[in-house]
């Protein structure tokens, strides 16, 4: 595989690059309909439905910091082995 940056793998992966700046060789695991865009939406509706049971209108900081406390860990997890996949290519 090329040289890539971390980042450039890392946002053309998660679907944050326009399709002038993503990787050709790197899929958005996000697709509409895909796996991750499907899970993510479950997410996304169980934080509604608990800010809806708890009477909180809006967001709520917990649950906030719950889900930005994941996408930290996602990003630190794909940073090793994108390092890991570097050392196993030499």
């Amino acid at each position: 595989m090329k040289n890539y940056s971390f980042e450039d793998v890392y946002y053309t992966l998660l679907g944050e690059l326009t399709e002038d700046f993503a990787l050709p060789a790197i899929e958005n695991a996000y697709t509409p309909g895909g796996e991750c865009d499907r899970l993510y939406a479950q997410i996304h509706n169980a934080c509604q439905n608990l800010c809806n049971r708890l009477g909180v209108v809006g967001e709520d900081a917990d649950v906030e910091l719950i889900l930005g406390n994941f996408l930290s860990i996602q990003r630190i997890l794909c940073e090793k082995m994108y390092h890991y996949g570097q050392l196993l290519d030499r």
